[in-house]
């Protein structure tokens, strides 16, 4: 009759895999209250005003009972860039943008100032590179809309053909309109009704599909809404296991997007041609938000900022050496990189800061951050939640860190003064 006993804040998830275990759960809830302030995201972006500047997004969590106020500061390297006021209401998180010059690769640092249960997550660091220009090819057989699209995204050198040969120049990105091509791009690629078969198994086709629900989470769809968009006809696939339905209807997803072996694919089932959605700003909105995650410069920089405890991991080709890494706290780790798959991975990722890396002629860094709104959330739970319906509630308390030095401390003290009366009442 095995029983499990659980020790924890109640900062975990839905613990679905107890919920029809029928095993006996005591729940020990630990700590005592919720005092913590949090940086719970940070992305630094190209200011679509400027192309010389820089948009950081931070946002600040109160975890509190009671409204605080902070300063939130900024820094590129170790220079202060500005300083701002920030007020929060119980229990509230606020989104703060910073507009900032930048002239060289560097990393930006945002901190708040508060006096917290929790100091790591007071801090967040982010590598920032400079935009590098994306050069695209576009595949299609007429296509205006998708054209002036991409026209208009900013550092784009757009090139325009019918097909895709194998005496292709290199390109960044591949966008193929409703045209197979005689060869598929190896690089990143965005796909228009057309598709290859070692993506996903088509079942067949659907016309006339309505759009049911789409993920505005995704860097895809970021401001980007599918309200009144009608489709007349799209490709029927099955979800692949490599991919992430970003855009569904009740018979089959619409879009796709995921990274299958080192290439990054975003599929699109139906010809825009053939829908509304060339008609809404979502469009123009979705195709700059491609171009900018399917850019290898851009996913780059996405891998080199990873939260606390995850493994970083990059491509390295071509470099059959040893990688060194610094950490935050200037300790040094070595790690031979797999000349086979010409991939760094480095697992030691729980301090947060900027590591340093060197491997061959390759020096680069990245960021490690907490950035977890539940872990910066420090009340305790008095009940845990197992699935949809089955629940435990906390059996007994347990104070966290419990300071004994002082009482060692004092009883310490009492035995000298003991030996100090006894050794003056002897010699009286």
């Amino acid at each position: 009759k095995p029983e499990v006993h659980l020790f924890s804040d109640g900062a975990t998830g839905t613990l679905t895999d107890f919920e029809n275990k029928g095993l006996p759960l005591v729940f020990h809830q630990i700590g005592q209250r919720g005092f913590n302030l949090g940086i719970v995201n940070l992305e630094v972006r190209p200011n679509p005003e400027n192309a010389a500047q820089r948009a950081i997004f931070a946002t600040v969590a109160n975890n509190s009972t009671n409204q605080q106020q902070v300063d939130l500061e900024l820094r590129f390297g170790d220079k202060l860039l500005e300083v701002k006021p920030v007020t929060l209401a119980a229990h509230q998180s606020s989104p703060q943008v910073f507009i900032a010059s930048q002239e060289t690769d560097g990393v930006f640092n945002v901190r708040i100032n508060a006096k917290d249960d929790l100091a790591v997550d007071n801090t967040a660091s982010i590598i920032s590179l400079l935009p590098q220009p994306a050069k695209v090819l576009l595949i299609t057989g007429g296509n205006r809309f998708l054209e002036k699209a991409l026209k208009a995204v900013p550092n784009v050198q757009l090139s325009t053909a019918a097909t895709l040969s194998d005496d292709a120049p290199q390109f960044d990105l591949v966008v193929l309109d409703n045209v197979a091509p005689l060869v598929w791009p190896r690089g990143n690629v965005l796909a228009f009704h057309v598709v290859n078969t070692n993506w996903f198994e088509v079942v067949g086709r659907v016309e006339g599909p309505p759009i049911v629900d789409w993920k505005a989470t995704h860097p895809l769809l970021r401001f980007a809404s599918f309200d009144n968009v009608q489709i007349g006809e799209t490709i029927a696939i099955k979800t692949p296991n490599w991919g992430m339905p970003l855009v569904d209807s009740p018979q089959t997803p619409l879009m796709i997007a995921g990274e299958l072996g080192r290439q990054r694919i975003a599929w699109v089932g139906f010809d825009a041609l053939a829908s509304t959605w060339p008609l809404r700003i979502s469009f123009p909105i979705f195709v700059a938000n491609a171009v900018e995650w399917l850019n290898p410069a851009s996913a780059q920089a996405a891998q080199l900022s990873v939260r606390a405890g995850a493994p970083f991991r990059i491509a390295l080709p071509n470099t059959n050496t040893v990688a060194e890494i610094t950490m935050p706290d200037g300790q040094l780790r070595k790690r031979e990189i797999d000349a086979r798959r010409g991939e760094l991975v480095f697992g030691e990722t729980q301090k947060q800061g900027v590591y340093h890396v060197k491997a061959g002629t390759n020096q680069f860094a990245f960021s490690v951050n907490l950035l977890d709104t539940s872990e910066s959330e420090t009340t305790p739970r008095t009940e845990l939640q197992f699935g949809k319906y089955a629940k435990a509630g906390a059996a007994t308390y347990r104070q966290a860190n419990l300071e004994l030095w002082r009482w060692i401390a004092a009883a310490g003290i009492g035995m000298l003064l003991f030996e100090w009366w006894f050794y003056h009442r002897r010699t009286a």
